[in-house]
């Protein structure tokens, strides 16, 4: 199948970058010596993965795609490869992928987004894409952003899928080959020090062969905003929560729980401070803001606050369905509320709010770095260049507890 690569036909209902467009030509020059052409976008977030690798899909002369990505973006996906001519598109979820009874057919192409909610080398979901991927005699893409890739395991299973030969004797083979290594006095497997002949992991996959990658220049700043907020002498003595009527059990929970109670009232408010930080910044903002909590009690008081405010927002979280939470995105993006208050879900997936918010409230931060730029990239510019300036604020809220008896 021939394809014009400076202007695919595809291209009058979903035009392409010119970046993409290099790598959707990569991919059809792929197809036409390989049976089983294999590919990675490690693109920045925001770079366009969804149309890039339907492109590719497409280009290799394919009208039919499965597609495992997060649900709230399976809209997206199924409208974006219908406009570019698939006859039949079908979305999973990473979960549903997971599953021992999923069976996948041999002969269908397959899109994997967020490649990394799949797990490392170890985990059942990597395992059966490795076995699926021998065996597929169809187009197989891989994406995700590129701050979800910055370790050896995550290298090695990129490098397994898109190029198994140079895998051959699993992830011992490769640490040996490509990084400085220490004996691990607890088990058999060493300690990586690092890459041997690269800086980091974001170099050794650029320079993979079948890696598509589009570097992370976005340039923004983080507004903190220092509060000293008030937590119970007991809790941090004692490891006494009388809000749940328990003791504190571990370290890690004491954490959560003087975080909690730094940021939320027990009547599920925000706390006085925060909550003026938060109203003043939707009061500032000429367009609808983006609020973030880690902590999905948290989101839920803020969505509280902003009503009591006579603001009109919603909350969206892991454990809503897909429908209600694809709902209240696209309120948000038609510009139906004043706010968008959501956990980790809203890091993931959730394409199209630039168009409508240029302001991020991070009212309780993540500590996984690659979640929180992802989540910055869903308000910043879209495409391949945007390191130029530009007027999109986030805000964060930088919490210190005092003790108070």
């Amino acid at each position: 199948m021939h394809v014009d690569t400076s202007v695919y036909a595809f291209e009058k209902e979903v035009p392409l970058h010119d970046y993409q467009r290099a790598s959707v030509a990569r991919a059809e020059a792929m197809a036409q010596y390989s049976s089983q052409p294999r590919m990675c976008l490690y693109y920045k977030t925001g770079a366009g993965k969804t149309r890039t690798a339907l492109a590719c899909v497409r280009a290799m002369g394919k009208e039919i795609v499965l597609i495992v990505a997060p649900p709230t973006t399976h809209s997206l996906w199924e409208q974006t490869a219908r406009d570019m001519g698939f006859s039949t598109v079908t979305t999973m979820s990473h979960a549903k992928f997971r599953q021992p009874d999923t069976k996948l057919s041999r002969l269908q192409p397959l899109v994997i987004d967020e490649f990394h909610m799949l797990g490392g080398y170890k985990a059942a979901g990597f395992k059966k894409l490795e076995k699926i991927a021998a065996h597929l005699g169809a187009p197989l893409i891989i994406c995700s952003a590129t701050p979800n890739y910055n370790d050896v395991d995550r290298c090695y299973c990129i490098q397994r899928i898109t190029d198994r030969r140079a895998t051959e004797g699993g992830y011992l083979s490769f640490i040996y080959k490509h990084c400085d290594t220490e004996v691990n006095p607890f088990g058999h497997v060493p300690r990586v020090k690092g890459f041997t002949s690269y800086p980091d992991a974001a170099s050794f996959l650029a320079d993979l062969p079948n890696v598509e990658y589009i570097e992370d220049d976005l340039v923004y700043d983080i507004e903190d905003v220092e509060l000293e907020l008030h937590v119970p002498e007991e809790l941090v003595t004692l490891g006494v929560d009388r809000r749940r009527h328990k003791m504190v059990g571990s370290l890690i929970e004491r954490k959560h729980t003087v975080i909690d109670h730094m940021l939320r009232t027990e009547e599920n408010f925000l706390e006085p401070d925060v909550e003026d930080t938060l109203l003043q910044v939707i009061k500032d903002s000429p367009t609808p803001v983006l609020v973030f909590a880690v902590h999905k009690a948290v989101a839920m008081a803020a969505v509280n606050s902003l009503i009591d405010a006579k603001y009109v927002a919603l909350g969206v979280h892991g454990q809503m369905s897909k429908t209600a939470k694809n709902q209240a995105i696209e309120d948000f993006k038609v510009g139906r509320m004043n706010a968008l208050v959501g956990t980790q879900t809203l890091a993931t997936g959730t394409d199209g709010l630039d168009k409508v918010c240029d302001t991020l409230v991070i009212l309780d931060d993540t500590e996984d770095g690659a979640m929180r730029r992802q989540l910055v990239g869903r308000i910043m510019p879209r495409g391949h260049a945007t390191t130029t300036s530009h007027s999109n604020r986030v805000v964060r809220i930088v919490a210190t507890p005092s003790v108070r008896s």
